[in-house]
């Protein structure tokens, strides 16, 4: 019965003082109670239906996705080893022409090695690998470098493991040096070997690479030290691309084993969410936010060319020029319009700043990240884009009276 009936008849009836009044309470304090349980109902939350994939196409598409991820790191893999011969001509025979050819097999293996990792996150990318993944990465690209901990630095003529004759130079002891205490004592990885190349200050000469043979201990003189030091980061990279060479093939039956075993459709899913992650914690953590900022490549300033080179990767397997990428399968036409004018906006952006990156004005940097962001969100899907004025549905509207 409805509460504005129940108060009439009670009103109206022969009750009066204050038993009328206190039957009243109960009756409302009832009712509260009774209107209180009633069932409110949830409001309806509208969420777009997942995008049916065509499991046909999923399938070329991620086996293709995988055949290119070996393509990749094959190419670093060669590029990693035509480093570590530039590295033992170099110690073999040092001269200026020699150091010139090392640091250049460096920046081609950089860059080599940046195209590779947009696929190797996603080869890790299942749990039972992330931990591997991480550790091999971190083994061949952890940066930002002290190199203090690797040579001598100005003002510190005794630093550096090249002084530190407590340390047996072998590989082992190499790779358990590595971030040892702090994220910055890198011992291995390309950014090691910047710093052997290049020099702590960016002044190295062919002429600290050759060998002495004075003294009772040569091999403990900081010259033969460095020598070693640099010949023993050259094998600990080579070693870590050559290993992981071996694991990708699919007859191998091991990266490809966790990746394979998703249904075609999730192993796209898997690429998406891989890739994302690639422009969140790789792209944007090189692009500088201050002059405090964290450096990739300070010596060899090649920091936006191996931005570039992850860039083209991610490009290539979303929005290929000659069509049918993830785009096509994981997003609806304005989305991937949207993202192919994207990539296209931020990589020319990007040819036009400075290099190295970090001296590239604020106002660039600020509008790179922005496009970074905003590629992140139509790879995900996300992100809305309107339809363009042509493309609307004409509407009649009636005329004025």
């Amino acid at each position: 019965m409805p509460r504005r009936e129940i108060l009439g008849n009670f009103m109206g009836g022969k009750m009066t003082g204050r038993g009328k009044w206190v039957l009243l309470l109960a009756l409302l304090t009832g009712l509260s109670a009774c209107e209180s349980r009633r069932e409110v109902p949830e409001p309806e939350i509208s969420t777009p239906a997942p995008r049916v994939v065509n499991e046909q196409a999923a399938q070329e598409l991620s086996r293709a996705f995988w055949e290119a991820g070996e393509a990749a790191v094959s190419d670093a893999q060669g590029a990693l080893e035509s480093l570590e011969r530039a590295v033992v001509t170099l110690l073999d025979s040092p001269s200026e022409d020699h150091l010139e050819a090392a640091k250049l097999a460096w920046l081609e293996a950089h860059r080599g090695f940046a195209a590779a990792l947009p696929y190797m996150r996603v080869a890790f990318a299942p749990a039972p690998l992330q931990s591997e993944g991480r550790a091999l990465q971190l083994a061949l690209d952890s940066w930002p470098v002290q190199p203090g901990y690797l040579d001598t630095v100005p003002g510190y003529s005794d630093s550096g493991i090249v002084n530190d004759t407590a340390i047996d130079l072998t590989l082992a002891n190499l790779r358990k040096q590595h971030r040892l205490t702090a994220h910055e004592e890198a011992s291995t990885g390309f950014h090691a070997m910047e710093v052997m190349l290049w020099g702590p200050t960016g002044e190295r000469t062919a002429g600290e690479f050759k060998a002495v043979s004075e003294g009772e201990k040569p091999e403990a003189l900081a010259v033969n030290r460095r020598r070693e030091l640099t010949r023993l980061i050259g094998r600990a990279m080579a070693e870590d691309m050559d290993g992981l060479a071996r694991r990708w093939p699919a007859t191998a039956n091991d990266l490809s084993r966790h990746y394979l075993a998703l249904r075609p459709a999730e192993r796209l899913q898997q690429v998406r969410s891989a890739h994302i992650a690639v422009v969140d914690e790789e792209l944007l953590r090189r692009l500088p936010e201050s002059s405090e900022s964290d450096v990739e490549s300070p010596r060899a300033a090649d920091s936006k060319q191996a931005m570039l080179a992850m860039l083209a990767v991610l490009r290539d397997n979303w929005v290929p020029a000659e069509g049918g990428g993830l785009a096509e399968l994981l997003l609806d036409r304005h989305q991937a319009a949207a993202l192919t004018q994207t990539f296209a906006q931020l990589e020319a952006l990007m040819l036009k700043m400075e290099d190295p990156v970090e001296l590239a004005e604020l106002r660039q940097l600020a509008q790179a990240r922005q496009l970074m962001e905003q590629l992140a969100g139509l790879m995900s899907g996300s992100a809305s884009v309107p339809a363009d004025d042509d493309e609307m549905t004409p509407v009649s509207l009636p005329p004025e009276d």
